[in-house]
């Protein structure tokens, strides 16, 4: 062996050894920093799930998310954890494999010096410590991906045959933790045996070995919904499942493109609620007028830069091996899904290049300017964490108010019609009646025997009802958008004259 082979050796054990000096932190961050309580009705979903997997009874929604669900029943079957915690230590994990492969991926393409800025921006971007810190899938796939990422530069790199391998499995797992990501992580192995020339065999191996990483999830999956209703067929159950989920979605403009008008009004909100949600929702510059003004700013600069300063051969090589991939992901949730900013985790490092990559040639000192990006991360992001971190989401503070009414012996005679926060009282109070829609009249005995009626849908009203509202619970977006502002009523009756 020669010496620099030895080198190369030692600075590979090095690399490794602060990539996992950086897993183990971010692990700890997030996982201890976690929210004390389920935050909406996904998260109660997949801890549902991991105690009756059941995809017919939305436990969780599909299309099942089944290696999440595996994770958190990992936990609770050999470690002998809580389900919540379970699920909080799989995301916190996917967070901290995100935070390393990315440290990796942008020492190998750049330089360690641009990994360490840009790993240490992503660790405290607020829709990564947000997503890091709450039991979704969203966090362990987009860890999932970017490990598969790392394993197909690397590939293309050495050419060994075991990398890609690697990059099959782990793709595998980043679908089999979120199934719609499956398109993205097909282009993500195609792209290193593209710009490897490698032959057809090499080809039908890596996506063979794709295929056969998804049936190692998919069919479990599918044979176990197959037992809930054996009176259906073997081949529909799965299909039927996954269409059932979409299907409500069509007609929805929120959330599926095709179901909007497509006027100047609608493309140009959808544009600033995914793409222009990167910054304002993303990086959280949307906390403060001051803030706005500041990001406004420093982005613009840091564009700019890049633009005029930062663009050299090495950035281009990153581009043409990162858009493809990073385009079809853009695209999948523009089309199909809500502008929540978890569904564009992967789109942050990438944004952090450009931003860093603007500042860090600049000649001294402008090039100090870099220091603006974390410090404006960090001063957005510490409220953000404490109040994530101290408080529970308005969902379950609403069911905690009804709880502190009642005691556990009287719940069984109070009406509970919750639309919107149906499932987290299911979780944490079950012992009252608990309706998830507008009473029909089916429900009419319920309602004239219960000892008292409960709602937050202000829909509820009626000729012979009123509502009078009793409490309001709400936190900021940027820790979570959904079910942010929840409102609490007592349902009286009115007196007949």
């Amino acid at each position: 062996m020669t010496s620099t082979e030895m080198e190369q050796g030692d600075s590979g054990q090095q690399s490794v050894m602060k990539a996992m000096f950086l897993f183990l932190g971010a692990f700890a961050l997030y996982f201890f920093t976690h929210s004390p309580a389920l935050d909406d009705i996904d998260a109660v979903q997949f801890a549902m799930g991991v105690r009756s997997f059941d995809l017919w009874h939305h436990q969780p929604h599909p299309p099942g998310y089944p290696l999440f669900i595996f994770f958190g029943w990992l936990g609770t079957r050999f470690f002998h954890i809580g389900t919540e915690s379970s699920l909080y230590c799989a995301s916190a994990f996917g967070g901290a494999l995100f935070i390393a492969a990315w440290f990796s991926i942008i020492r190998v393409q750049f330089s360690e010096r641009l990994a360490w800025w840009v790993a240490s921006c992503l660790l405290i971007t607020p829709v990564v410590w947000m997503t890091a810190t709450k039991a979704v899938t969203d966090m362990l796939a987009a860890g999932f991906m970017s490990a598969e990422l790392l394993a197909a530069i690397c590939f293309l790199k050495q050419g060994k045959r075991g990398l890609i391998v690697w990059a099959a499995l782990l793709g595998a797992a980043a679908a089999g933790t979120r199934p719609q990501l499956f398109p993205v992580v097909a282009i993500v192995l195609g792209i290193p045996l593209k710009k490897g020339c490698v032959n057809a065999k090499t080809w039908w191996f890596a996506y063979a070995v794709l295929v056969a990483g998804c049936l190692t999830w998919l069919l479990p999956m599918w044979y176990t919904q197959w037992q809930l209703r054996p009176d259906e067929p073997f081949w529909r159950v799965y299909p039927e499942l996954a269409y059932g989920q979409w299907r409500w979605r069509l007609n929805l403009p929120s959330v599926y493109i095709g179901a909007g008008d497509w006027s100047p009004h609608y493309l140009g909100m959808r544009f600033v609620r995914h793409i222009l949600g990167w910054f304002w929702k993303g990086f959280g510059f949307i906390q403060s007028p001051r803030v706005l003004a500041a990001g406004i700013v420093l982005t613009t600069c840091a564009v700019i830069a890049y633009f005029r300063f930062g663009r050299e051969a090495i950035d281009q090589r990153f581009w043409r091996f990162h858009a493809p991939w990073l385009l079809v992901d853009i695209a999948i949730v523009v089309i199909a899904l809500p502008g929540d900013q978890r569904y564009y985790l992967m789109v942050f490092p990438p944004l952090l290049v450009i931003m860093l990559r603007g500042f860090l040639p600049l000649p001294k000192p402008w090039n100090l300017a870099a220091i603006c990006v974390p410090a404006l991360l960090l001063y957005i992001l510490v409220p953000l964490a404490i109040e994530n971190q101290r408080d529970e989401a308005p969902a379950v503070r609403l069911v905690r108010y009804l709880e502190k009414l009642y005691p556990p012996s009287k719940r069984g005679n109070v009406l509970l019609v919750l639309p919107v926060v149906c499932r987290s009282a299911q979780w944490y109070a079950p012992q009252f009646k608990i309706l998830d829609h507008v009473p029909t009249a089916e429900d009419e005995e319920v309602l004239r025997n219960a000892a008292a009626v409960f709602t937050d849908d202000l829909s509820l009203k009626r000729k012979d009802f009123y509502l009078i509202e009793l409490a309001i619970f709400r936190r900021s977006m940027l820790i979570y958008p959904q079910n942010r502002r929840v409102r609490l009523y007592l349902v009286a009756r009115r007196r007949s004259s």
